[in-house]
């Protein structure tokens, strides 16, 4: 194997984690917020961008610390796609008083872009915090979480293979794929609870 198709293998696989780690600890109600620079606050590479991000978080940490209310994020610093420029993207738990807070605590810009998780899936997401994996210099680390997110938890198991996979009542489909070759054959299915209120499931997606 390549090390091009071993890195193609190890990128979707980090992916896959990303969507995990996002569906276990956000919801569709939580946000997706987009944090650019003005041209005099511009930094010069990537990792002044990461220290200047570490400041804004620290003091939305403080903040909310006041209000009595936790913060949980994963974000990504780009410079690749568009025009070039530096920017990060931001997941975080939402708590009912963020967007101005946002906007007021983000000084190195004027424009800070707000949306609901809600709006893609969590797989739709993972793949656009990571689209510009293959460029990231080497050793970087495709994401950024906070310390208090929770690690999902991943169940394998065994079924007779007389057993026809369907999802949970209820559940939203997501993929199905059957196939074989010359030692056998397999199926698998993957699908999304749906939310009951306080999960991370899809009742519906948001349109803002």
């Amino acid at each position: 194997m390549t090390t091009a198709a071993q890195k193609a293998i190890n990128d979707n696989c980090a992916r896959r984690r990303l969507s995990r780690l996002i569906s276990t600890n956000f919801t569709w109600r939580d946000l997706v917020a987009t944090l650019t620079y003005r041209d005099g606050s511009l930094p010069a590479n990537r990792k002044e961008a990461r220290k200047l991000m570490r400041a804004f978080l620290r003091k939305l940490r403080e903040v909310r610390r006041r209000r009595g209310v936790d913060l949980r994020y994963i974000y990504v610093t780009e410079d690749k796609h568009g025009e070039g420029r530096l920017h990060h993207h931001l997941i975080l738990n939402a708590t009912g008083e963020d967007v101005e807070e946002l906007r007021s605590l983000w000084s190195y810009g004027d424009i800070v872009d707000v949306q609901y998780v809600g709006k893609h899936d969590f797989d739709g997401w993972a793949v656009y915090l990571s689209k510009e994996a293959g460029d990231r210099p080497n050793g970087a680390q495709m994401w950024t979480p906070s310390r208090n997110l929770k690690k999902p938890i991943v169940k394998y198991e065994y079924v007779p293979s007389d057993t026809t996979l369907t999802p949970p009542p209820g559940a939203l489909p997501l993929d199905r794929k059957e196939g074989g070759g010359l030692y056998g054959s397999f199926c698998y299915i993957r699908y999304r609870l749906r939310d009951n209120g306080g999960g991370g499931g899809f009742p519906m997606y948001l349109d803002n």
